[in-house]
């Protein structure tokens, strides 16, 4: 299994690209433990300088939360904090999505690299690769890089940094729970969300955000009810 990142420029950058992956996947950091500097130093071979570089990167991000004199704290989700965390992406979204409409933001080649990657969500939500856990990986990424192009597009800036510490959280609710996703869906919800953008129909717009923020949470919560 491949989990893609940006190469790394530094030793810090490398130190956060292993902790980012491995507290996507939950393999080593499991919810509710802690990632202690002098063990990710030791593992690695490194420093206790770029770990703790690299840990307050992760922190800025929303993955973990450090704690003084015990160590970088790996966060659990209750079903309310999956609820509200789906809301408030939708919010923030919709205040994307209006000032991409309202300021007439995307063009014929911004609507082209959206569809390139429709495309590509297609082609894997068709796919009969036998790493199924890997291919749902490669669509997730996929999933954020479509959603981070239009928040960029829309250069509302704080906007934007507010989406990025959320789709933290949701990366990580999404990997954790990764076989409850049906991959079918979100292509067509994707498909849909650009469709919308081209006409400027914020109504179908808002229609969207707010069905992905009933059913995003039902992925993690399953027949549970809402504690």
């Amino acid at each position: 299994m491949v989990i893609s990142f940006k190469v790394p420029e530094s030793i810090a950058e490398e130190v956060a690209s292993y902790l980012r992956k491995h507290l996507l996947i939950g393999d080593k950091f499991p919810p509710g433990s802690f990632i202690r500097e002098a063990d990710v130093a030791e593992e690695l071979g490194v420093s206790r300088s770029p770990v703790r570089e690299a840990l307050k990167d992760l922190e800025d991000h929303g993955l973990i939360r450090l704690i003084p004199r015990k160590g970088a704290f790996v966060p659990q989700y209750s079903d309310q904090d999956v609820y509200e965390i789906y809301r408030v992406r939708a919010a923030l979204e919709m205040l994307v999505y209006e000032h991409v409409v309202a300021c007439r933001l995307l063009n014929a080649e911004h609507e082209r690299w959206l569809r390139s990657r429709v495309d590509l969500l297609g082609e894997l939500a068709l796919s009969d690769d036998k790493d199924v856990e890997g291919v749902r990986i490669r669509f997730l990424e996929l999933d954020s890089a479509f959603h981070f192009y239009i928040h960029t597009l829309s250069g509302l800036t704080w906007t934007t940094e507010l989406l990025k510490k959320t789709y933290s959280h949701i990366s990580q609710i999404r990997y954790r729970h990764i076989a409850g996703i049906t991959l079918p869906y979100f292509v067509e919800q994707h498909l849909a969300i650009v469709d919308s953008l081209r006409r400027g129909d914020l109504d179908a717009l808002r229609s969207l955000s707010e069905e992905s923020a009933r059913k995003g949470p039902a992925v993690y919560l399953g027949s549970r009810e809402l504690s």
